[in-house]
């Protein structure tokens, strides 16, 4: 469904403008969440449908700032992007969407939503998915259950497909969040408010910025971002979801296989024999999803078509950093129209 439609000039990047066609959109059914959509006016063509799956915690400015836009760059190439905010993030939350119980929830109920929208309005067949961090995740497993059909291919970036691997600290967090799951502490899956992480980065972003302090994991690599750029990246982006989801993500870890949570639906399995185009991007200064954690399911996958490339960023700049303009994003945009 179309709430609004309008005409807008945005930043790509730095000084490139372009003027887009802007629509927000809410998806029928007991949940309704919400999309953007951009794309160029006619009489531009369209190459095709692609959706935008922000990470764990975040909404959808994780893909467009004032600034530097992901999603305005992949339209202004002639792509109908959909840039979505999942259960209880954004918009989604402001229509009424509740927090997910678990991550069953975005891969069974958000994620066909979104490509039926997407679909329908875009007059295409299929989509590819691009997710980051979590996003990618949940576009490995969303794309190989019912919507298998509806897939052209999927893109990660950073995402962490056996969580903690290659970092000795995650893996620690991960083997005691697993020992507090078991005592049922967490059974009632509490929200965690996580523009209070935002805020903190930012406010302390010179510190986190440091190249001399040895810290054991950074958001963003050092003097990858600018600091205008990152202070609105920071106060928008992150947002908030539960601990049921994040211990889902750390299970990845522990099994190095993703079953639903009824145990009925083997999604990693399921992923890995899917023959679909993919691109695995790793950032080789990543400390929250290592080379070693992503790289895994470029590995395991059976695709005739794959792909796998690592650059010298951080988790935040593989997608908003300065370099990323010239690395990742022509990277994502020519594998895209090469499909």
């Amino acid at each position: 469904m179309i709430l609004r439609t309008e005409t807008v000039e945005q930043t790509i990047d730095g000084d490139q403008t372009q003027t887009f066609i802007k629509e927000v959109l809410m998806t029928s059914g007991r949940h309704p969440l919400g999309i953007v959509r951009k794309r160029r006016p006619p009489p531009f063509p369209s190459r095709g449908a692609v959706i935008l799956i922000h990470g764990y915690g975040q909404n959808r400015y994780t893909w467009h700032t004032s600034q530097r836009s992901f999603v305005n760059y992949l339209a202004e190439d002639g792509w109908d992007v959909f840039n979505v905010d999942l259960r209880g993030h954004g918009r989604s939350r402001r229509f009424g969407a509740p927090l997910p119980k678990t991550m069953d929830d975005y891969i069974q109920d958000d994620m066909p939503a979104f490509v039926r929208e997407a679909c329908e309005l875009a007059g295409v067949e299929q989509v590819f998915l691009v997710g980051h961090s979590m996003g990618g995740l949940i576009s490995y497993f969303a794309g190989s259950t019912e919507l298998r059909q509806r897939v052209r291919g999927i893109v990660s970036i950073g995402s962490p497909y056996v969580f903690g691997q290659g970092s000795k600290l995650l893996v620690g967090l991960r083997e005691l969040a697993a020992a507090v799951r078991w005592t049922g502490i967490l059974d009632a899956t509490p929200a965690l408010p996580l523009k209070i992480v935002g805020r903190h980065l930012e406010k302390r972003k010179s510190l986190w910025n440091a190249k001399m302090l040895p810290l054991p994991i950074r958001a963003w690599a050092p003097d990858t971002v600018e600091p205008e750029v990152l202070e609105e990246y920071l106060s928008s982006t992150f947002d908030r979801s539960t601990i049921a989801v994040a211990l889902d993500i750390f299970r990845t870890g522990r099994s190095k296989r993703f079953m639903s949570v009824d145990g009925m639906v083997d999604y990693s399995t399921a992923f890995e024999i899917f023959d679909r185009p993919l691109l695995v991007v790793a950032g080789t200064e990543d400390g929250l999803a290592p080379p070693a954690s992503v790289r895994p399911a470029y590995d395991r996958s059976r695709s005739s078509d794959k792909t796998y490339r690592a650059f010298p960023f951080g988790h935040i700049d593989l997608v908003v950093g300065k370099e990323a303009t010239r690395t990742v994003w022509p990277l994502v945009r020519n594998w895209l129209a090469r499909r």
